[in-house]
Order: structure tokens, then C-alpha cells, then sequence
């Protein structure tokens, strides 16, 4: 059923690779912030230190302007994830009217008595509450799937060129906790 709902995603495909690239620009940009963030601190930790050895001191102008860079990037961040979102909400709604347009000429074709058998508006209401909820289905599933996949990559490359040591250690570790958290909640449950 996921490869069909991505065929009906079909008539809006440049729409979908441009939500693709909008949560990209996103994701590199929110998961640079830290990054930037790291340099402020440095910033201000050299100036600290470098002051209790006689030195000037804090680098204001360089500690100021590190932090604007790093508002610049979570607010061009939050626009380009803004648009991705406003973009998926566009291209499901389209694609859910014509998934509606398709229904009502199924309804239309129908066999009048097979609908005189239905509950009064029963079969209008499941078809309309199924619509609903694969439209508000696929609106948050599209982003949140995508925003995630996207964010664990960018995390893992940030982690890389940081210290691929301590990223080494973290790739190990999160798997063999899950695993370790499982086996205990597993022994608890026989309990």
C-alpha cells in the first residue's frame, strides 16, 4: 500500500523533489547550529583562559559575530523546514482531491441497489473518514520520515568530522544499549 500511495504522489513529483531539497538545506543547516554553537564556546573559553594568563581576554567581536552565524542558520533552518512543511501539506491535499474525484466516480458507477443496501450514509462516511486519515497519514509520515532519516545521517556526519573516536564509541554504544534495554525489559516481562 506504500508503493501505491507514492504512485498517487506521482502528477506532483518535481513538488516532492523540491521537499526533498528544502528538508535537506534544512537538516544540514539545524544540524550545523551545534557546531557553530561549539566554536562560541571555544571562542569564549580561550578568552576566559587567556585572560587568567594576562591576556585580552574575551574576542567579543569574534564571540558576536560566531553567534549571529549561528542564528542566521537556525533561522534559515526553521524557513526552509517551514516551506517543506507548507509544501507537504499542498501536495497531499492535491493528491487527496483527486483520490476524492476518483471515489465519487466509483460511487457514481455503482449499482444503485447495492447503495439502498448500506446503512443511510454509512458508505459516504467510511469513505470520507478513510480519506481523512490517509491524508493526515501521509501529511505526517512524508516529513517526519524523511526530517528523520535526514537527521540521522547529518548527525553521524557532524559526529564524523568532529571526533570520529568519540562517534565510534557512540555508533557501538546506542545499538548495544537498545539491545541490552531489551533483553532486561524481556526478563521483566516473565517476572
Amino acid at each position: 500500500s506504500s508503493k501505491r500511495l507514492l504512485a498517487r504522489l506521482e502528477p506532483e513529483r518535481w513538488k516532492v523533489i523540491f521537499v526533498g531539497v528544502l528538508a535537506v538545506g534544512s537538516v544540514s543547516l539545524l544540524v550545523a547550529g551545534p557546531k557553530v554553537l561549539g566554536h562560541a564556546t571555544n571562542v569564549l573559553y580561550d578568552g576566559i583562559i587567556s585572560r587568567f594568563r594576562g591576556g585580552p581576554g574575551i574576542d567579543f567581536g569574534e564571540l558576536h559575530f560566531t553567534l549571529w552565524i549561528a542564528v542566521g542558520l537556525y533561522a534559515i533552518g526553521y524557513v526552509l523546514a517551514y516551506g517543506q512543511a507548507w509544501l507537504v501539506a499542498g501536495v497531499v491535499q492535491r493528491t487527496m482531491h483527486r483520490m476524492r474525484a476518483e471515489v465519487e466516480d466509483k460511487l457514481n458507477a455503482m449499482p444503485l441497489a447495492y447503495i439502498d443496501g448500506q446503512a443511510r450514509g454509512d458508505l459516504l462516511s467510511r469513505v470520507t473518514n478513510d480519506i481523512d486519515n490517509v491524508a493526515q497519514s501521509m501529511q505526517q509520515s512524508i516529513s517526519q520520515l524523511l526530517t528523520g532519516l535526514l537527521t540521522i545521517v547529518g548527525v553521524l556526519i557532524m559526529m564524523l568530522t568532529i571526533s570520529w573516536q568519540l562517534a565510534l564509541i557512540a555508533i557501538v554504544t546506542v545499538p548495544l544499549s537498545i539491545w541490552t534495554m531489551k533483553l532486561i525489559a524481556g526478563h521483566a516481562r516473565d517476572k
